[in-house]
């Protein structure tokens, strides 16, 4: 990189694993791997030990998916170290994990310190404080990330497809984006080359984490049936690890052999041999599969109400799944959980064949980083989570009308057939004077223009009277309603 070249990097700090690529080629910041495990725990001298450290950690010593305390809303949490069993800080953890993928980025003259040249990927479904908490570590550790260059992971793999296969011709792509935590499925309408709407963005906290659950379950049931009893044993906490991780050997084993072979320590588990097959895994990962199919649909509902006329919401939620899937021309399928053949077999029965089904990058667990690091050469707006707040002052006062990256409606919302379907704040709900004026203010965090307007003037300014009647609406298809005390204002959010 000694050319002159200034590289877009790309950087995933994923669940189970984090990631660091510059334009479409990938840094080497692992140990045996490209890749870095998203671990960090205690060493026995209370030290620290981030990524493949970490895995060598005592159980209860190490936390997985420290990035899920996010997800969850979470500020601190319980981890063995040798002076007790302190609560800790999981931004403080998360940020050492940062910090080493950082270190050892930079030690393969990465530079991730450029502003204009980094991109940071996130979960679709996290709202605009989770997203702030995610920069407040990267800046902990000096990444210069903003809400701008913070990209949705399915948006990130979709790019990721999409510069491997440009077309002049517009498409509708589903991103079924399934990695170790969450479940992220975006439905994107690409309208040329470089120009991409994400019309919906759904996710589930549920992935390839909870499918370990449930078969290292089958192995403690197994083992049972040989007399073996783990909540019997000297160290269950410690038995538990080992069977989780053996679940992951399993879900990888599988992903090409039909049956695979489950070794335990036999000082601790006795002389067992348990082989766990392929049609074994399907059934363990049926539920979840089931409620991925209520997602896909849930997505696809949403991303109708982005057009002019959508239609009753009633209308809508009684459309069979059969006419929404007839909608998408390409399913891209990224994140790890992608390979199990299983995901594909049950996505290839949902959507007709007309529908390609296609890996987001030749490995899909990488698609997510190739795409950050490719994300300078697309547009992209989000219609589902605009990127940007509505802030009404007066009075030297100021009131959050819309934060940004709130979903402007619930797919239960349209599941259930509600009639109204729009993101609504009254006076009541902000607490606003019975009367008086103030005026709408607009902070925009994308990197494209943004035009919004009321009664044909720019709303960044509008005037509105108070009055208990003070109504502020967003509509899914970008249509923006204002009622005040003056009357009914009409307009539109257009990027």
């Amino acid at each position: 990189m000694g050319d002159g070249h200034r590289p877009v990097i790309g950087f995933d700090f994923g669940t189970s694993t984090t990631l660091v690529a510059a334009d479409a080629t990938l840094v080497w910041i692992g140990t045996t791997t490209a890749w870095m495990p998203s671990l960090v725990g205690y060493d026995d001298d209370g030290s620290v030990v981030v990524g493949e450290e970490a895995a060598f950690a005592r159980p209860g010593q190490v936390i997985r998916s420290v990035k899920r305390t996010i997800t969850e809303r979470r500020s601190r949490v319980r981890v063995e170290a040798p002076y007790g069993v302190p609560d800790v800080s999981a931004d403080d953890l998360m940020a050492a994990v940062l910090r080493k993928a950082v270190r050892r980025a930079s030690v393969q003259d990465v530079d991730v310190f450029d502003p204009s040249r980094l991109y940071l990927g996130c979960p679709a479904m996290w709202d605009g404080r989770q997203r702030r908490r995610l920069l407040d570590v990267a800046h902990q550790v000096g990444l210069p990330a903003t809400l701008a260059t913070l990209v949705d992971e399915p948006v990130a793999a979709g790019i990721a497809w999409l510069a491997g296969h440009p077309s002049t011709e517009p498409l509708r792509v589903l991103v079924f984006d399934m990695g170790g935590g969450t479940l992220d499925i975006a439905v994107l309408d690409v309208l040329d080359t470089r120009e991409i709407s994400v019309l919906a963005a759904v996710s589930l906290a549920e992935a390839g984490d909870a499918l370990d659950d449930t078969i290292a379950e089958d192995l403690d049931y197994a083992l049972g049936a040989t007399g073996v009893d783990v909540d019997a044993l000297d160290r269950p906490d410690l038995a538990w690890e080992l069977l989780l991780d053996a679940a992951r050997k399993v879900k990888i084993g599988l992903t090409t052999e039909v049956e695979f072979p489950i070794v335990l320590p036999p000082d601790m588990f006795g002389p067992n041999e348990i082989w766990y097959t392929r049609e074994q895994l399907n059934v363990a990962f049926a539920p979840q599969l089931d409620l991925a199919e209520e997602y896909v649909a849930a997505a696809l509902r949403v991303a109708h109400l982005t057009s002019a006329d959508p239609g009753s919401a009633a209308e809508l939620a009684r459309r069979p799944i059969e006419d929404l899937v007839s909608t998408v021309d390409v399913v891209v399928l990224s994140g790890g959980m992608s390979q199990v053949p299983y995901v594909r077999a049950r996505l290839r029965d949902l959507f007709p064949p007309t529908t390609r089904l296609e890996f987001a990058a030749a490995a899909p667990e990488l698609a997510v980083v190739l795409g950050l690091a490719r994300a300078a050469e697309f547009s992209w707006t989000n219609a589902f989570r605009p990127a940007f707040d509505v802030l009404l002052e007066y009075e030297q006062q100021s009131r959050v009308v819309y934060e940004a990256y709130q979903p402007l409606v619930e797919p239960w919302q349209v599941a259930r057939g509600d009639r109204d379907l729009r993101f609504v704040r009254t006076a009541a709900d902000l607490s606003l004077p019975a009367d008086g004026t103030g005026k709408l203010r607009l902070v925009c965090h994308s990197s494209e223009p943004l035009v919004a307007t009321l009664d044909g003037a720019s709303l960044d300014g509008f005037p509105v009277a108070f009055g208990e009647e003070f109504e502020f609406s967003i509509y899914p298809n970008g249509r923006i309603r204002v009622v005040d005390a003056a009357g009914l204002h009409h307009g539109n959010a257009l990027t």
